[in-house]
């Protein structure tokens, strides 16, 4: 089962709960637990699965992974899906969350890097919760916020030509190092809302050091585990590029669950203003797949759900260690889209 960390106040207005991304667990969040009350916000840090001290996967548990068909990991973001819907309304429930009342009470679930994957599990797969899971969710979560979501994992293509140098590393603590030295960096783009490709740092972020670089090894391993980023992370990462584009398309462009399951959910995407570039690109061309879903999601697919976008104009990937009083302003400004 999954973990949460929380920070909390009474009678609060709404509950943020975070989502973790690749290689890092819950304890990332924890210089928003602070800036919690003043916000009136109870913020809650998951610790996804295979993160101590969470339960473990066990082999079953992955088999649909390493089954590498469509069929196994589909039923793995399923399950994930479920796993989560179910924490929130029992969360909700023993915590005596106030229901949803627009973007007031209840709650916004927010995915961070990978973990906007799981977030978009959870709209996915909706039609897969329990109808008394389901019935409560529906009074209780109004917002999911998609913090920085890799194009990877919205079946949208990388940029032409676009290669980092670090996915072929073989030593899973070595890549894990060139993996945050990279995303954590601070990109210097000229233009994160123009669109264009060509105002977008995809590589380098030479006037700052990266997030987190402050930290000794310890300290910066009581925020990550290699080990999950090296298995049970590296699987899901793995997923076919058609799994992420059926989730998606489930999620965003099916009229039909859209109309019957939690039919006023709104969805959020943002950026921050120093983000890889990449990311920033993808969120762009997915804005563009509002418009005309059809090329990317095939036939058939139709805007289905209330989505916006916020291209933040500061922050990088890691606003909220970097800057958390301006990232608990940028998740605020987002979820009231």
């Amino acid at each position: 089962m999954s973990t949460p960390m929380q920070h909390e106040l009474e009678s609060l207005a709404i509950s943020d709960v975070f989502v973790p991304g690749l290689g890092f667990n819950g304890g990332v969040f924890r210089k928003l637990f602070p800036l919690a009350a003043a916000h009136r916000l109870r913020i809650v840090s998951l610790y996804r699965r295979d993160y101590n001290p969470t339960t473990s996967f066990l082999d079953a548990d992955l088999a649909g992974l390493v089954s590498r068909t469509v069929e196994g990991q589909e039923s793995f973001l399923r399950t994930q899906a479920v796993d989560i819907a179910t924490f929130l309304v029992n969360f909700a429930r023993k915590q005596h969350i106030p229901l949803a009342e627009g973007t007031g009470g209840g709650i916004a679930l927010v995915g961070w890097s990978l973990g906007s994957l799981h977030a978009h599990a959870v709209v996915a797969h909706l039609d897969a919760l329990p109808p008394s899971v389901l019935s409560d969710l529906e009074q209780y979560l109004h917002t999911v916020v998609c913090h920085d979501i890799s194009g990877v994992f919205i079946g949208i293509p990388k940029p032409p030509g676009f290669n980092v140098e670090l996915w072929s590393e073989t030593d899973v603590e070595k890549r894990f190092k060139l993996f945050h030295e990279w995303v954590a960096g601070h990109f210097p783009h000229k233009n994160i809302t123009s669109g264009s490709i060509d105002d977008l740092e995809l590589y380098k972020s030479p006037d700052k050091t990266y997030s987190m670089n402050e930290l000794s090894p310890q300290e910066f391993a009581a925020f990550t585990s290699t080990k999950a980023f090296g298995t049970s992370d590296a699987l899901i990462v793995s997923i076919q590029a058609d799994v992420f584009k059926a989730t998606t398309r489930r999620a965003f462009f099916d009229t039909t669950l859209a109309e019957k399951f939690m039919p006023n959910l709104r969805v959020r995407y943002m950026c921050g203003g120093a983000s890889p570039g990449v990311i920033v690109w993808a969120l762009h061309e997915f804005r563009k797949c509002l418009v005309d879903p059809k090329p990317i999601y095939g036939p058939g697919a139709e805007k289905a759900r209330d989505v916006k976008f916020k291209f933040q104009t500061e922050g990088n990937h890691f606003i909220f260690w970097d800057e958390p009083e301006v990232a608990v302003e940028q998740y605020i400004a987002t979820i009231n889209l």
